[in-house]
């Protein structure tokens, strides 16, 4: 396949090159717009072949490869102008491709028409060239050599008449391609994401075409050139930046052996010249004859630099920085460093991975969290990459493939192996900012449920009975003429006294326990003799809780021993128990027993599944929630010898002072076993 396209490009070229031999040399001489054929069947007839071969039948490579092959046989009838049934060829043939070009933007990039409303234009397009060339091929029958390209000829009247019709044939010919154009514009309005970008760039190319034609029929030099390579060059980004037609491989071989024909020859015919005049100035013809050899070392000797520079710059148009790690991670270190919002971290990581590899697809898919932070659009072949923080695994990184079936080499699966790793620490930290936001909220929540308690025990239960009492007060006071009844009056009023007491402590104990007001130790051992019984024996081992503790470190010990207790009573069939408090630069909290364990499907392995604490039980989950809200950590470990529960919280003390209260990362394990955090 390579080599059939490079044999089609390399006789087009070599026509080209001809033709410019010929120019201003013997005979009639070659027109100044060969070069803008010459590059239209260059651009076009190469890039038709690959998608032809790779797809056979696709109306877009056959589209292409008509118009490359009719603006190479264009050149052939310039070089040949000499000739007479050439230079007539020459007259007309010029004016298919513009059709060609035409037909293939209507199908670009699905190889089909937009919608059923758009079927009459292709037709349209055909008969008005068609009409068009024929019409200028029977107008040079009679003028084979000067009909276009010649000065201003005595026409004959049928080519006159055959004129007049080609100017119509030929405005309504412009009028469609400019239809087709403002094709692309439609679609490109209504396309998404990907199909949009690739719209965008035919969009761009199709609108320096127009121009480009305008200006060369204003006789504006080198316009009919530019209008020539925009349109291919924006079909090539569209193929090449957006995974069009899986031809990655394919386009860049062919575009390194173009770019290469091109610099070669052109450089070649340079430094043949440069040389020649040199060598004529400073020593003599017979010097001068040696300019091809001299040219031809030098071009030997820059072949392998330019070449590899060429190669760098084309795999960098179509595999991004793949070959240059040093530069994506930077880019990715440049994202991460700017980013204030950690929310909007993942998104402008994907999307920074996606461009510095010019692949199609990227997403990040973080454990515990439904959908996926994407950039571009979703493909079935993708490869993914563990990301792992702080050696946690926190979810995988999905990059799609540059085409079906392929797959990522050693050096570019290393390279993702590494922007896994800096998409982790991202990752981690949307997390960890997640779990922060959902715990202010859910304190905010428990501290408005708190007060519409407290409220409504007040209203409708304390403030009543102190209503009533007042009422009784008053009585009292104008009954002072019957001690009997304000005797009376007085007992009820004590009795509401005592009951407004009690509605009062209960809600005192609700806030926090009364037990410990004598400090967590004491509070311990209320809390242990409550449990201990002969089916249950329960002992309580305190080391350096005695001393003070925040308010919020002393609560949540309290209940969640509470709590471990109340699991091992109703669940662990235990015949021991054994409550153990140590106070370090961490407060920890031990309560093992030798009961019959946790079941298999509610304990549950490793940091991952700690985060699913919730779902296997209110107790544990509960408390997991109070250790990881105080910055402290909650391990269950379970086994043939029962079960331990270590808790670790900040608010420990040491010889220098308060211990600072920060997280846990993992807890250690009291029994082997399932572990969760």
């Amino acid at each position: 396949m390579a080599l059939g396209v490079r044999a089609a490009a390399g006789g087009v070229l070599a026509a080209g090159l001809v033709a410019a031999g010929l120019a201003g040399g013997g005979g009639r001489g070659v027109p100044e717009d060969i070069w803008q054929w010459t590059a239209l069947a260059l651009a076009f007839l190469p890039f038709g072949l690959v998608v032809v071969r790779r797809h056979p039948g696709h109306r877009v490579g056959r589209g292409m490869v008509a118009t490359g092959a009719l603006a190479g046989a264009e050149v052939v009838a310039l070089c040949g102008n000499a000739w007479a049934p050439a230079a007539w060829l020459s007259q007309w043939l010029w004016f298919p491709p513009y059709a060609a070009i035409g037909l293939t933007l209507l199908v670009f990039p699905a190889g089909r028409l937009p919608s059923p409303r758009w079927r009459a234009l292709p037709p349209l397009l055909a008969g008005a060239a068609a009409v068009s060339a024929a019409a200028l091929a029977v107008a040079a029958l009679d003028h084979p050599f000067d009909l276009l390209t010649g000065d201003e000829p005595v026409l004959t009247d049928r080519a006159r008449a055959a004129l007049a019709v080609a100017r119509y044939a030929t405005a309504a010919c412009l009028a469609l391609l400019l239809v087709a154009v403002a094709s692309i514009g439609l679609r490109w309005r209504g396309a998404r994401d990907e199909r949009r970008r690739q719209l965008a760039c035919l969009l761009a190319g199709g609108l320096v075409l127009l121009a480009g034609i305008a200006l060369n029929i204003a006789t504006v030099r080198w316009a009919g050139v530019c209008a020539a390579v925009a349109l291919p060059l924006a079909m090539t980004v569209a193929v090449l930046r957006y995974r069009l037609y899986a031809l990655d491989q394919a386009i860049n071989r062919t575009l390194v052996w173009l770019i290469m024909s091109f610099l070669v020859v052109t450089g070649f015919l340079a430094l043949v010249y440069v040389l020649r005049e040199l060598l004529l100035r400073a020593w003599s013809p017979a010097a001068a004859g040696q300019s091809n050899l001299l040219a031809t070392v030098a071009v030997a000797i820059c072949f392998g630099p330019v070449r590899r520079r060429v190669q760098h710059g084309v795999d960098r148009l179509v595999y991004g920085d793949r070959d240059d790690p040093y530069r994506v991670i930077a880019c990715l270190g440049d994202v991460l460093g700017r980013t204030v919002e950690p929310t909007a971290l993942l998104p402008m990581l994907t999307d920074a991975i996606g461009r510095s590899l010019q692949v199609g697809y990227v997403a990040v898919e973080l454990t515990g969290t439904a959908a996926p932070v994407e950039y571009g659009t979703c493909c079935p072949h993708v490869e993914a990459f563990p990301m792992v923080a702080h050696g946690e695994y926190v979810g995988r990184l999905l990059v799609a493939t540059r085409s079906p079936g392929a797959r990522f080499g050693r050096r570019e699966r290393r390279l993702l192996a590494d922007v896994a790793t800096q998409a982790a620490v991202a990752a981690e930290s949307t997390r960890l900012t997640r779990d922060l936001q959902r715990s202010r909220e859910r304190l905010i929540a428990a501290r408005e449920e708190e007060r519409r308690r407290l409220r409504r025990e007040l209203h409708d239960g304390l403030g009543p009975t102190l209503t009533g009492m007042a009422m009784q007060v008053r009585a009292a006071s104008r009954l002072t003429a019957d001690p009997d009844r304000v005797a009376g009056l007085l007992a009820a009023l004590a009795d509401d006294l005592r009951l407004a007491s009690a509605e009062v402590r209960q809600l005192v104990d609700g806030l926090r326990p009364p037990a410990l007001d004598r400090g967590l130790a004491a509070a311990l051992r209320d809390q242990v003799a409550r449990f201990d019984s002969p089916a249950l024996g329960v002992s309580l081992d305190v080391s350096g809780a005695e001393g003070e503790l925040p308010a919020a470190i002393e609560v949540a010990a309290y209940r969640i021993v509470a709590e471990a207790l109340h699991n091992v009573a109703r669940h662990a069939r235990a015949r021991t128990c054994r409550v153990a408090v140590r106070r370090g630069r961490m407060l920890e909290l031990t309560v093992a027993d030798d009961g019959v364990g946790i079941p298999a499907g509610v304990a549950v392995e490793g940091a991952a599944g700690a985060r699913a604490a919730q779902g296997s039980g209110v107790g544990l989950g509960s408390m997991r929630e109070r250790a990881v809200e105080l910055g402290g950590d909650c391990t269950v470990a379970t086994g043939p010898g029962g079960t331990t529960i270590t808790v670790r919280l900040p608010g420990g003390a040491t010889a220098a002072g308060p211990a600072p209260t920060l997280p846990v990362a993992r807890a250690a394990v009291g029994v082997g076993g399932a572990e969760l955090c």
